[in-house]
Formats: structure tokens, C-alpha cells, sequence
């Protein structure tokens, strides 16, 4: 049975948030926060009706998280155990986890980590890269993949409860003429591909597919980056109709790089629905975090919920019909009490087999408290500090869970 769309009449009512600030992504801009540490949830006077085939309804849960394990971490696996203990927090658990800046030692422990509930899969987005503990690299850059040293690879990590299926590597463009934000070429380009398989999930009886990515990372003055994550962001959203178009719920997670905005940036208008507020789009997905309120269940641990970006327009004015917004909470962590990073760069899109009223979402930021880097807090007021006054952090990203009720076909 194919899923040809959603005939939706609800009654909402969301309020507008103010949003403050847009800042890059980390420092090495391979690729910071005031999250609620609380999931957001949406706010319906009535329930969402949508057209399904005879399938199952269930709740899909995923993660994604960029977690710089390069730049970071330089490709240790000594702290993945508090990835994992974050992973495990999000109960029950997650179907799928989508990883960015993965180093490929990390995708092994990962692996064996995980070995009898997750599959995961890996692909590179760069195969030289230094910072993952190699400092070496030369020998990756020849013509002969044979004899590439993996500890050079980074990319992106794909992992299922339950059984991957075959993998598809879909290929997104933006190799050419890649530069940095001086507009200068880049040293080490990228391999841009999305990394996607069909599942089958534990307690989930039917069609899935997920997929994790990272799309071009620079903003430089003349739009190179900008034409190539629009392009992008289109090429990956179009390639995935068809499997919508079979009755699979589609699942993407990552680091998009780009605001959710319209008036910012259309790059993410392939993804969002025509009923997205503000300026819809042209896609078949919702986005897990898309909520406009502040924080319902209460401020942040160590002190009031600042302000996020400000639009000149509101992002969703309540209506007849429900409209999801573009939107959503800061994916990047603070750098330093004088450094503060506001901007929403990841995301979960769940494609159109989802309710948008069952819609939550978590993004937080992760510090270390202590110097030896051996534990974790979510409070930037209770981080451990640098030589040079930073923050010490897992990531530069926050790690971003949510869910929404979706049917799944048989």
C-alpha cells in the first residue's frame, strides 16, 4: 500500500517564540546552545487524522548526533561510554541512531558495543583526515583505495535495533570546487553521500528506511556553500520519493548545516510541507522539533531559558489547520561564557506516514564537569574549562532525540 499523503484538519494552538542569533557550526567547520534538557512537547486542542494504508501505528524514536569525533576527540574511543550512557537514557529505546564526524575506529567500538541489538553501517565523508588520530595521512591519497589506512577515515554512522538491510550510499553532489568561508579551496574536500539502508526494527512490523548525513559545511561570502547544501538537501529529498512513494517511512537524521528558516535560507525547502509555517516547502517530511513554544516543562537547570533567534516574521500562527513550524531548538553548544552559539543545524525529519501532533523532540548539550574529561554535565555553569577559558565539551552539536507516532506498512 503506498502512502500517498496526509489529509490533515486539525485545531491548534501554538504560540510564537522569539529567536536570537545565528552562529557557524564548530571550529573546524567540518560541519553550539541552550537546550531544555526536558522533551518539548506539542501543544493540541484536537488529534490529527491522516490517510494510511492497513498498517501498524507505532512510536518511532531516533537519535541523531553529530559527535565530532575528530575535531573533538581526536578519534578516542576512551569516552564513548558516555555517548553510549546518553544513548541509553532515551527510554524506550531509540530504533535508529544516526551518527555525523564519526571516526572509523569509533564506527568499530560502536560495533562491538552494541553487537546483538544494533547493526551499524559507516561511510566516509573524508578518507585523509588527520584529526582522527593518524597524523599521517599520505597514504590514502593516491589512486589505490586498497591500501587506505582506516584510521584517516570520518563519515557518517547508520544503526538499526534490529537488522540493516542493503546499503545505499546516495550520492548528493558538492564535490567541485569546494572552498572554506574565506572562499579560499579547501584542503581536504569532501565526499558528500547519505548513508541509508532499509531496516527491520525490533517491535516495529513494517517498512523503514533510515538515513544519516552531513551536507556542506562552509559559508563563504560568495554562495558556493550555500548553492551546494540547497542542492543537496534537494537531491536526497528527491531521491527518497520513491521509497515514500512504496510505503516505507523514511527516517533522515544530521547535520544540515543550515537554519530551518526560509527568510534565512530555502536550503531545507525540499524537506518541509507545504503546511510548514512560516513560507512551507516542497517536501513530504515533518520535523521532530518544531515547536515554538518555550520549554513547557520549566527553565534550564542553571538559570532562566534565554531567547532564541528572532524572525521578522513569526514562525507559526495558530490556525484551523495545524501548521508545524520551521523551527526548533539550538543543535550547537556554547564555546565559552563569551562565545555563545545559538543556531539550529541538525535534524530528524520524519517522513509524511508521521502525525504531526505526536511530534517531540530533546536536543542538549553535553560538557564535562571534571578536566580529565571522565564525566558529564548539561549545565554550561558547572563546565570544566580550558587553559584558554572554553568550555570542555563532547561535541560541538548537542545530541538531538525525538519521536513521532508513524504507520507502518506491512
Amino acid at each position: 500500500m503506498r502512502i500517498r499523503g496526509i489529509l490533515a484538519a486539525f485545531v491548534v494552538a501554538l504560540s510564537v517564540v522569539l529567536m536570537a542569533g545565528l552562529a557557524q557550526s564548530g571550529a573546524d567547520l567540518l560541519r553550539a546552545d541552550r537546550p531544555a534538557v526536558t522533551e518539548t512537547k506539542r501543544t493540541t486542542a484536537g488529534a490529527e487524522t491522516w490517510v494510511t494504508g492497513p498498517g501498524t501505528q507505532v512510536q518511532l524514536r531516533a537519535i541523531t548526533f553529530n559527535m565530532c569525533g575528530g575535531y573533538c576527540n581526536g578519534g578516542a574511543t576512551d569516552r564513548l561510554h558516555l555517548v553510549q550512557q546518553e544513548i541509553g537514557k532515551f527510554q524506550p529505546p531509540a530504533h535508529l541512531i544516526m551518527l555525523q564526524e564519526v571516526c572509523y575506529s569509533q564506527f568499530e567500538w560502536f560495533q562491538s558495543a552494541y553487537a546483538g541489538t544494533y547493526e551499524f553501517s559507516f561511510t566516509p565523508l573524508l578518507t585523509n583526515y588527520p584529526s582522527c588520530g593518524l597524523s599521517d595521512c599520505a597514504v590514502n591519497e593516491d589512486s589505490d583505495p586498497n591500501n587506505d589506512d582506516r584510521r584517516c577515515w570520518v563519515g557518517q554512522v547508520l544503526g538499526a535495533r534490529g537488522a540493516l538491510g542493503a546499503k545505499e550510499e546516495i550520492a548528493l553532489g558538492g564535490e567541485n570546487h569546494q572552498v572554506d568561508n574565506s572562499g579560499k579551496p579547501l584542503a581536504l574536500p569532501r565526499t558528500f553521500n547519505a548513508l541509508c539502508h532499509d531496516v527491520t526494527l525490533t517491535g516495529v512490523p513494517g517498512k523503514v528506511k533510515g538515513c544519516s548525513t552531513h551536507l556542506y559545511a562552509y559559508y563563504d561570502a560568495g554562495g558556493v556553500g550555500h548553492r551546494a547544501r540547497t542542492a543537496q538537501a534537494a537531491r536526497l529529498a528527491s531521491e527518497l520519493d520513491d521509497d515514500i512513494a512504496a510505503g516505507k517511512v523514511v527516517v533522515v537524521g544530521g547535520d544540515f548545516n543550515a537554519v530551518p528558516q526560509p527568510h534565512n535560507t530555502p536550503v531545507l525547502d525540499s524537506f518541509y510541507r507545504p503546511t510548514a509555517a512560516p513560507g512551507g516547502g516542497v517536501g513530504r517530511f515533518f520535523e521532530a522539533d518544531t515547536t515554538d513554544d518555550r520549554d513547557p516543562d520549566g527553565p534550564l537547570p542553571d538559570g532562566p531559558e534565554p531567547p532564541l533567534w528572532t524572525q521578522t516574521d513569526p514562525d507559526c500562527v495558530a490556525s484551523s489547520v495545524v501548521q508545524t513550524c520551521r523551527s526548533g531548538q539550538s543543535t550547537t553548544v556554547d564555546v565559552s561564557p563569551t562565545d555563545p552559539r545559538n543556531s539550529k543545524l541538525d535534524y530528524l525529519f520524519f517522513s509524511e506516514a508521521a502525525g504531526a501532533a505526536t511530534l517531540s523532540a530533546a536536543p542538549y548539550a553535553m560538557y564535562f564537569d571534571d578536566a580529565a574529561r571522565t564525566s558529564l554535565t548539561y549545565k554550561a555553569s558547572e563546565a570544566a574549562r580550558a587553559a584558554d577559558g572554553d568550555y570542555l565539551k563532547l561535541s560541538d552539536h548537542t545530541l538531538y532525540r525525538g519521536w513521532s507516532t508513524v504507520t507502518v506498512e506491512p
